[in-house]
């Protein structure tokens, strides 16, 4: 096995040359690997029911069984689906060999299947791994401790294998519709078949990763393959965190090798898509900051995220730093400044520093808030374009249709119709709730629109001026989403609202402030239709079509849906003097 150190890039791409064209620029910077995993959506698992949320989770990632189908698993799994998808990604990888490079692999095991495939086999039903908060149904992941289920994970590795060129595994559970029997870190806690209760954990991850190894040995390929069910503000998984010093050479579980080190450092900065759907903004800082870490770990791979930035300023800074590495923060400064003279030129350089120095602050200030990210709210649970109304219950079908199948929680509609249930979670409630992350925010909001207006003075820097705006009007939609459920959650809906003929007589405050911030939110949704209408894919990370829109990807008709809110919005303002005493001087 060659030991030397191995760099992997992932980034995305919507072609075959666009993905040279970056696979080029890659290898220029030391890339050893290429992330090759990215598939087609599998729609059809959410297509059995449409009114179920949670596959939206599963069909975001890849599987092995979306590529190689067991001919086991053929009457129930769509072949047509995974031939595209291994024909797409042995594409990639002779554009790999063609460079000298070799392929790396993200993928969620042991995945779902569909509940046919238990009604013919129930000995494979494993452990239920949906999410019981976000799903209408059940899921079940079938059951590693089964020889048969094993024989199909080893033939399905040599298969892939003996056809792409492969040689690092990053595999994830217990999340996204996956998971392993008996692990405290499924959704709906410790379960599984019985007979395999007892079997401890650390066999079974040993034996499952023995078996995905075997398969890729048998291919002639000597991987590396790591699994990780340590998954954002999840409690660790402490029965596999403990099983790291039994591991063979180049395998890690949890982050942990039998060093007792990482195997890989990482660089990325998207964890729950922090500012998607914006495209296109850059954040030098905490990039070259995150890659001088991975730099100087002396960790035997590198896993590098290079998201997809105006004037590739990610590849830019790689280059710098591969020629003259840093080390501290005034190193890395220089470096960005560097950076910013080829964009704008040395009179405009430190302006532009300034710019990514206050996007940087700003979105550090949004993720104070808890919110995760603005996928988590503004498109899962559509802030963006739904409509702010007190009673949404009364909003008609057609009113509602357009985002409310889009919404991802899954109970009832009280749930859906609380703008601050985030995935059936609360991150913010309450008067100091509230407040600290509308402090927050506005400190965003403020940042935002400081380095907008000074990249508007900037000549070739206008688009990007815009971006930053836009993105600002996601984050006072987030403001007004917050600032709204609050009035909500403190009215009374039982009181008969009494019309006083006082005169003069004040409104309550609550009514001064519903209206006030749904003025705003009209006013700030108008602003994103003029900034994106006819460059919306431009502006924002859609959905290919309109039919492809779904939970985590907002329809290229948003302008239109955003008209439709704005509209009901308008409709309803009088809805306040059913709930609170209007002004009478």
């Amino acid at each position: 096995m060659d030991n030397s150190i191995r760099k992997t890039f992932t980034f995305t791409s919507s072609s075959l040359d666009e993905f040279e064209n970056k696979v080029i620029k890659a290898k220029s910077l030391g890339a050893t690997h290429i992330t090759i995993s990215q598939i087609e959506k599998s729609r059809w698992q959410w297509e059995r029911d449409l009114s179920d949320p949670y596959p939206n989770w599963g069909m975001l990632v890849t599987s092995l069984f979306k590529i190689i189908v067991p001919d086991e698993l053929r009457d129930w799994l769509p072949a047509e689906y995974a031939s595209r998808n291994l024909e797409l990604i042995k594409k990639r990888s002779r554009i790999l060999e063609k460079y000298g490079l070799k392929g790396s692999f993200h993928m969620k095991e042991p995945a779902y299947l569909p509940e046919e495939v238990y009604a013919e086999h129930p000995e494979w039903r494993g452990p239920r791994c949906d999410h019981p908060r976000r799903a209408k149904n059940h899921y079940f992941s079938p059951c590693v401790d089964r020889d048969d289920i094993l024989e199909m994970y080893e033939k399905a590795m040599y298969k892939l294998c003996s056809e792409v060129n492969i040689e690092y595994f990053h595999i994830f559970t217990n999340d996204s519709g996956g998971g392993l029997c008996w692990s405290n870190g499924l959704y709906t806690g410790k379960n599984g078949p019985d007979w395999c209760r007892n079997i401890p954990m650390s066999k079974r991850i040993t034996k499952f990763l023995d078996t995905l190894k075997k398969g890729t040995n048998r291919a002639g390929v000597d991987a590396w393959i790591e699994i990780n069910s340590n998954i954002g503000i999840k409690e660790p998984e402490y029965e596999m965190d403990a099983m790291w010093p039994f591991l063979p050479d180049f395998q890690a579980v949890n982050k942990k090798s039998n060093s007792g080190k990482p195997l890989a450092a990482e660089v990325f900065m998207n964890w729950e898509y922090t500012i998607q759907p914006v495209k296109n903004i850059a954040r030098p800082f905490e990039f070259l900051e995150q890659y001088e870490n991975a730099y100087h770990s002396n960790l035997p791979a590198e896993l590098i995220t290079v998201d997809d930035t105006d004037f590739d300023v990610y590849y830019r800074l790689l280059e710098k730093f591969n020629a003259n590495p840093t080390k501290g923060l005034a190193a890395r400064t220089c470096l960005i400044r560097e950076t910013a003279v080829e964009i704008v030129g040395i009179e405009e350089a430190d302006k532009l520093v300034d710019i990514w120095s206050k996007t940087e602050k700003a979105i550090f200030h949004f993720i104070d808030t808890g919110l995760e990210g603005l996928v988590s709210c503004a498109v899962n649970q559509r802030w963006l374009n739904r409509p702010f109304v007190l009673f949404p219950d009364e909003l008609s079908f057609e009113d509602k249709d357009y985002y409310r199948r889009f919404q991802f929680q899954a109970n009832d509609e009280a749930h859906a119709n609380d703008l601050l249930d985030i995935q059936n979670s609360s991150f913010i409630r309450g008067y100091s709730g509230v407040f600290l992350a509308s402090m927050a925010l506005k400190k965003t909001i403020s940042l935002l629109e400081e380095a907008s207006a000074s990249a508007k003075t900037i000549e070739g820097l206008e688009v990007y001026s815009d971006r930053l705006s836009l993105l600002s009007c996601f984050m006072k939609n987030s403001l007004n989403a917050i600032r709204f459920q609050h009035i909500v959650d403190n009215a009374d809906y039982e009181r008969e609202v009494e019309i006083s003929p006082e005169w003069p007589l004040a409104a309550e405050p609550d009514l001064l402030k519903f209206e006030e911030i749904t003025r705003a939110e009209i006013d700030n949704t108008n602003k994103i239709i003029n900034l994106i209408k006819n460059r919306e894919s431009e502006m924002m990370l859609l959905a290919p079509t309109h039919q492809l829109e779904d939970i985590f990807l907002l329809s290229p008709e948003i302008c239109d849906q955003l008209r439709h809110k704005t509209k009901i919005m308008i409709d309803h303002l009088l809805d306040g003097k059913r709930l609170f005493i209007t002004n009478n001087k």
